[in-house]
């Protein structure tokens, strides 16, 4: 039975099992709730609460206020029945079977995927999470806006399910009032506009088709100087030739024409590879010393960048000229034929540094990312290479996602190589069996369609290989099309970091550790700071039993690209480092962080139920052997023995777990 709901999107809200709503005595308190609510069932110590909730204070302050708040959360809750907060000595949590909120309900419908379950997801949705709730420290906003980030994805990933699929029967206005209610979330989704104008068209209502068609062109115009995509200048073609008219009339609906010349030509030539120009960072300590460091800053983040194979970027000679002017970043894209421009400034205080950067889009000037550092001024090369680092291995994941969500709107059959690839990875980050058959067939279409595109044959074999691997395909299916495809992608372009990667793993699913490493590490060589060779460094190592050295390689990974779109397989890797290194609960933690990222991630379900059983806690074992047999119905002794290239050595513990889990 739930005795506590709590409503944490478009703001906060708690009640009883009635609808009776509970006050929540001082802020903290209340966002404490929110914290655990977000964490059902996982046991929070004090210390990481304290780091969170009140960063800014000494620890004895901040233990004290942690105290306050705990008093503050059993007096609002202490008559609840059953009692959902839950606190021993080692920390608190809340029992997920005592709780429910909007924010699990809406991960649980979007995971489940039927029409009516992604429906019922939108409808949740009323807003970002903890909207307009005062958060105050640091910390604690970098956690929410991270969340927020996390769930809108996936809110926007069921709108664009349920826009997309037109299978559906006697759903006709359920979807149009779902493409109204993305359209007020984010009027550049022409996916939904498409969505309206179908709709509009179905009812003969060809009218108000061309009005959505007209509100479409007119927004995407002012805020990206693009022209609507091919797919729905087709749809609008087809709709006008379809319906009767008198000779010499247009049914008022634009007639197809070719593409024009100027902001509209421009946005279409950067569609074939992203560009991205970086802005000498501006030195804001009135210190001139401090002009050699930004100056170094610009030139070490540009030489970074341009190992990237995905994108173009401007030389120094070029992004140098706006050094020292204030001009429109608009006007900075048209000037040097570049959708994304990276600028940044540098301020010291005493012998503190404050370096911020952001990535902005320079036909629309949305704000894509953005970031500062504080760092004490010591060795000042060596602060120079950890923000090179930092902010490359940031951009590179923040760019594919952007490229990504760009190309959603757009057919297949109209995307090029570059934004096929691009959209391929949005559907691989998610980690779940659909969302992985959905990238390796947009990778098949890249390679059918550019043969010599060696960015597409690296990651297609990537992907094969992964998902044979997790266990969302049958990897003796096509393990040899892989090993082919890695192959001529090295054989393509010898110096693409991807293509080594694909290599390693390659070897890594043939148990050749030595050979993946081998090839990870030429991936480094080409590229410093290429966060995700770090992470199946790790992986490698890991396999072979090898557990202190792989933790080193997965932190490395997190610490360069902490919010990367593959970190929950480097959660999963570090769970399996703790477990081989026999330290089974902080296994456990590690594994439910990564299945909290991504819930469909089959290793990070294996793995967090032989920790489980080996740390003797039965009942938590037994419901995740449920959940795994869920996301994993084929899942066997035999099958792992085959598809999971652990090392002999290493096999041998990971199957004791698994069998004393109760697998079979």
């Amino acid at each position: 039975m739930k005795s506590l709901r709590l409503i944490l999107l478009g703001g906060f809200q708690v009640r009883d099992a009635a609808g009776r709503k509970i006050d929540i005595a001082g802020s903290k308190a209340a966002l404490l709730l929110a914290y655990l609510a977000l964490r059902p069932g996982e046991m929070q110590c004090r210390e990481k609460l304290m780091s969170l909730l009140w960063s800014d204070r000494e620890e004895v302050q901040a233990r004290g206020s942690l105290r306050q708040a705990i008093w503050a959360l059993r007096r609002a809750l202490g008559e609840l029945e059953p009692n959902p907060l839950v606190i021993d000595s080692d920390g608190l949590s809340l029992d997920p079977e005592a709780i429910e909120s909007d924010v699990a309900s809406l991960q649980q419908l979007v995971a489940e995927g039927s029409t009516n379950a992604l429906y019922a997801a939108i409808t949740l949705y009323r807003g970002p999470l903890l909207d307009g709730v005062r958060i105050g420290d640091s910390a604690f906003q970098d956690f929410v806006r991270n969340e927020q980030e996390r769930i809108y994805d996936l809110v926007l990933d069921a709108y664009t399910r349920l826009l997309g699929d037109r299978s559906g029967a006697d759903v006709g206005e359920s979807r149009a009032e779902a493409a109204k209610r993305l359209l007020e979330i984010d009027p550049l989704q022409e996916v939904a506009h498409r969505a309206l104008i179908r709709h509009y068209a179905d009812k003969g209502q060809v009218g108000l088709a061309l009005k959505q068609y007209q509100a479409c062109a007119e927004i995407l115009r002012q805020e990206l100087q693009m022209e609507p995509a091919p797919e729905t200048q087709a749809l609008i073609e087809e709709i006008r030739q379809a319906r009767p008219c008198a000779a010499g009339q247009t049914n008022g609906l634009p007639p197809a024409t070719e593409e024009t010349p100027g902001a509209a030509g421009q946005a279409a030539s950067i569609q074939e590879k992203p560009s991205v120009a970086v802005l000498p960072f501006v030195n804001l300590s009135g210190d001139p010393e401090q002009e050699y460091f930004s100056d170094g800053i610009t030139e070490d983040i540009i030489t970074a960048l341009s190992r990237l194979r995905w994108f173009l970027v401007i030389a120094r000679h070029s992004s140098f000229v706006y050094k020292g002017r204030n001009v429109d970043v608009k006007q900075i894209g048209r000037e040097l034929g570049v959708r994304y421009v990276l600028e940044g400034s540098v301020r010291k205080s005493g012998n503190r540094l404050r370096i911020t950067a952001e990535l902005v889009d320079a036909v629309s000037g949305v704000h894509h990312w953005a970031e500062h550092y504080d760092r004490e001024l010591t060795d000042i090369f060596e602060l120079q290479d950890e923000i090179t680092q930092k902010v490359t291995a940031t951009i590179e994941p923040k760019l594919v996602a952007v490229e990504g969500t760009r190309a959603q709107s757009r057919s297949p059959e109209n995307l090029g190589a570059w934004e096929l690839v691009a959209r391929a990875m949005t559907h691989y980050g998610r980690m779940t069996t659909e969302e992985s058959e959905t990238a390796i067939e947009l990778l098949r279409q890249a390679v059918a369609k550019y043969p010599d595109y060696g960015p597409a044959h690296s990651l297609l074999a990537f992907a094969i290989l992964v998902s044979g691997h997790v266990g969302w395909i049958l990897e003796s299916h096509d393990f040899h099309y892989a090993a082919e495809l890695a192959h001529r992608a090295a054989r393509l372009d010898d110096e693409d970091p991807w293509a080594h990667l694909a290599l390693g793993y390659l070897a890594f699913t043939e148990r050749q550790t030595e050979e993946a490493v081998r090839e990870y590490m030429r991936a480094l060589d080409l590229n410093p700071n290429f966060a995700t060779a770090y992470g199946y460094l790790g992986w490698a190592v890991v396999f072979d039993g090898q557990s202190e050295e792989a933790i080193r390689y997965f932190q490395r990974a997190l610490r360069m690209s902490p919010q990367g779109p593959l970190k929950a397989f480097f959660y999963s890797g570090t769970c399996v480092a703790h477990y081989y290194a026999h330290r089974y609960d902080e296994a456990v933690e590690w594994g439910r962080k990564a299945i909290r990222e991504r819930p469909g991630f089959t290793a990070a379900h294996r793995i967090l139920c032989a920790s489980l059983a080996q740390a003797g806690r039965k009942s938590e074992t037994s419901r995740a052997m449920k959940r795994l047999r869920e996301v994993q119905p084929n899942i066997s002794v035999s099958w792992i023995e085959r598809y999971v290239p652990y090392t002999p050595r290493a096999m041998l513990h990971f199957l004791d777990g698994m069998r004393k889990a109760g697998l079979e």
